[in-house]
């Protein structure tokens, strides 16, 4: 297993959502949901450090738990070529 790094947008996006208050995350999931859901996919993808896969999870879940109907993110057409079930089930 080779561990890649995140992106710069990656990088961004999460620096810009991790810490926030739960209304200031709920404007940036309702502003541009699908590129966060796609920061979370591809750490869990790429990233294999424990501690790290773990605050993903629980970000994503966070995130599911405040608005179940955010699960629509991860059907998004901006995915249609991702496999976003996938880090989930390896």
């Amino acid at each position: 297993m080779t561990t890649k790094l995140i992106s710069g947008t990656g990088l961004q996006l999460l620096r810009r959502y991790d810490n926030r208050a739960e209304s200031v995350r709920a404007q940036l999931l309702d502003d541009d949901g699908p590129a966060y859901v796609q920061v979370f996919v591809n750490i869990l993808r790429d990233i294999f450090k424990e501690e790290t896969v773990e605050y993903v999870l629980a970000l994503i879940d966070e995130m599911l738990t405040a608005n179940l109907k955010r699960a629509r993110l991860f059907h998004d057409k901006s995915l249609a070529n991702e496999d976003t079930y996938e880090p989930f089930l390896s």
